[in-house]
C-alpha cells in the first residue's frame, strides 16, 4: 500500500514560518506536498514560492480554505488572529482560551464530512514543538523518571524583544483534516491598553498592541470569563500571555508533572508574571514539591527560558529558545544533567566543572559531572510534523490533540480561579 502524501495549504509566511516551519515541511517531501501558501505580503509569498516550490500563492485566506486540492490547512498566522467555531469543521481554527469554545470546535469536527482520500472524520492537531523535541522526549523525561524524589522545580521564560519579522506571538501549527469551506468569528486577542491607534508597541517593551474590533473582542472575553464587568488590565494582560507564549510553558510543565494540587501566590506586574504550583508526587511515594513559574518580557535581547528539576543528587534542566533570536531553525533545546562526580565517572573521563587541586597542598573540591543532550529547533518541528502526519493518515493518537489541549485549558482555569480568590472576586473563568 502506497504512503499517501498530504496536500498542504498554509496560512502565514512570516520570517518564523519561512525559517523554521517551511524548511521542516519541505524536508518531509514524502509526507507533504506544498500546494498553496497565503500571506498578506506579496514579497514574502514570491520568496517562499521560489524557495519551497509552492504550486500556488495567494493573499486571500479563502483561497486556501476553499482549495479543492488541499487535504490539510496549517495555520501559522499570528495568534492575535483568533477563531471560534468553524462553519464546517475541516479547515483551520487557532485554539481558544475558552473551554466552551474548544468544546464547540470538538463538537464541530464530529459533524464534519470525512475527506474522501482518508478514512474517518475531520481531525484537529494542536502544535507544541517543545513537547516533540528529541532531547525532551528521550532525555529529559528519562532523567526525570530516574529521580528518587523531586524536591523543587522552576519554570522560567523571560525573553527580550525579537525583530518585528519574528513575531513572538506566532502560533504553532493547528490543523484540521477533512472537507469544508471556512471559519467564522475571527477575534483579535491583543488589547491596546495605552489607547494607541497606530499598532505601536507598549512603551519600550516589545509587547504588541493592535487596533481591535471591540464587539468581537468583548464577545471573546465574555466567552472566556463569563462577564466583563470588572475586567482589569492585569487580568486581560495575563490572559493574553497565557494564551500565547505561556501556553507552551504550561503544556510542557503539565506533561512533565501533571496537574498541580493547588496554585498560589500569583503576581501580575505586566509584562511580568509569576505563580507557585504545589504538587504531590504520586509517582514517588506521595512526596510534595513546589514549582515556581516566572515569565515576562523585557528589553534585553536574550532568551532565558528553562524548566529545571532538583533532586537530592541530580539537577535536570531543559533549556530552550522558541523562537530563537536568529530566526534560524538551528537554535537549540538542551537537556543539562548535573550530578556529583563519582570515581567511576571520573575514571571514564566525564566532563566536570573544573574544580579540583590547584597546586601542591590545595584542598580537592567536589566536582560536578555535567552531561548535555541537544536538539535543534528544526529537529523538534520535524518530529512534530512526522507525528502530525501519522495522526492524520493512520490510526495513531496524537499527544497534542484537542483532548490534550482541553487539559491545558483546565490548568489555565485553575490559575485564574486562584487569582479570582486571591483578588476576592467570584467568577467562573474560561467557560
Amino acid at each position: 500500500m502506497s504512503t499517501p502524501v498530504l496536500r498542504l495549504g498554509i496560512l502565514g509566511a512570516s520570517q518564523t514560518a519561512e525559517s523554521i516551519h517551511l524548511p521542516a515541511l519541505h524536508a518531509l517531501f514524502t509526507r507533504f506536498s506544498l500546494t498553496i501558501l497565503h500571506d498578506a505580503s506579496t514579497d514574502s509569498l514570491n520568496r517562499c514560492q521560489k524557495r519551497f516550490n509552492f504550486k500556488e500563492i495567494t493573499t486571500s485566506t479563502s483561497d486556501v480554505i476553499n482549495h479543492p486540492d488541499v487535504d490539510l490547512v496549517l495555520n501559522l498566522l499570528p495568534s492575535n488572529i483568533m477563531s471560534n467555531t468553524p462553519s464546517r469543521p475541516s479547515k483551520p481554527v487557532p485554539l481558544t482560551l475558552s473551554i466552551d469554545g474548544l468544546r464547540r470546535i470538538r463538537a464541530a469536527t464530529k459533524k464534519g464530512t470525512a475527506n474522501s482520500r482518508f478514512e474517518g472524520g475531520p481531525k484537529v492537531f494542536v502544535g507544541c514543538a517543545r513537547r516533540y523535541a528529541p532531547c525532551f522526549t528521550e532525555n529529559f523525561k528519562k532523567e526525570l523518571a530516574s529521580l528518587d524524589r523531586i524536591y523543587y522545580a522552576r519554570c522560567r521564560n523571560i525573553a527580550g524583544p525579537l525583530p518585528s519579522s519574528l513575531n513572538p506571538s506566532t502560533s504553532d501549527t493547528i490543523s484540521i483534516n477533512g472537507n469544508g469551506n471556512g471559519i467564522s468569528n475571527a477575534f483579535d486577542l491583543s488589547l491596546n491598553l495605552n489607547g494607541n491607534t497606530n499598532g505601536s508597541t507598549n512603551g519600550s517593551l516589545a509587547v504588541p498592541n493592535t487596533i481591535i474590533n471591540t464587539t468581537k473582542f468583548h464577545t471573546l472575553l465574555t466567552d472566556i470569563f463569563g462577564n466583563t464587568d470588572d475586567l482589569t488590565s492585569d487580568r486581560i494582560a495575563f490572559a493574553r500571555f497565557l494564551g500565547t507564549t505561556g501556553s507552551h510553558d504550561l503544556s510542557l510543565v503539565r506533561e512533565s508533572f501533571g496537574y498541580p494540587d493547588a496554585v498560589a501566590n500569583i503576581s501580575i506586574t505586566d509584562p511580568f508574571y509569576s505563580a507557585m504550583f504545589h504538587y504531590t508526587d504520586t509517582a514517588r511515594d506521595e512526596h510534595p514539591f513546589t514549582m515556581i513559574y516566572e515569565a515576562g518580557i523585557d528589553a534585553v535581547p536574550r532568551c532565558d527560558s528553562h524548566l529545571t528539576v532538583y533532586g537530592a543528587g541530580k539537577t535536570i534542566s531543559l533549556e530552550y529558545d522558541f523562537p530563537c533570536p536568529s530566526g534560524s531553525g538551528e537554535g537549540a533545546m538542551r537537556v543539562i544533567v548535573e550530578e556529583a562526580e563519582t570515581p567511576e565517572s571520573k575514571a571514564n573521563g566525564s566532563t566536570a566543572n573544573g574544580n579540583g587541586t590547584n597546586g601542591a597542598g590545595s584542598v580537592t573540591k567536589p566536582q560536578v559531572k555535567r552531561t548535555v543532550h541537544t536538539s535543534t529547533v528544526a529537529e523538534a518541528y520535524e518530529r512534530q510534523f512526522e507525528d502530525m502526519y501519522s495522526f492524520f493518515t493512520g490510526n495513531v493518537t496524537a499527544k497534542t490533540d484537542t483532548a490534550d489541549a482541553l487539559n491545558d485549558l483546565k490548568l489555565v482555569r485553575m490559575i485564574f480561579e486562584h487569582y479570582d480568590r486571591q483578588c476576592g472576586t467570584i467568577r467562573t473563568p474560561l467557560g
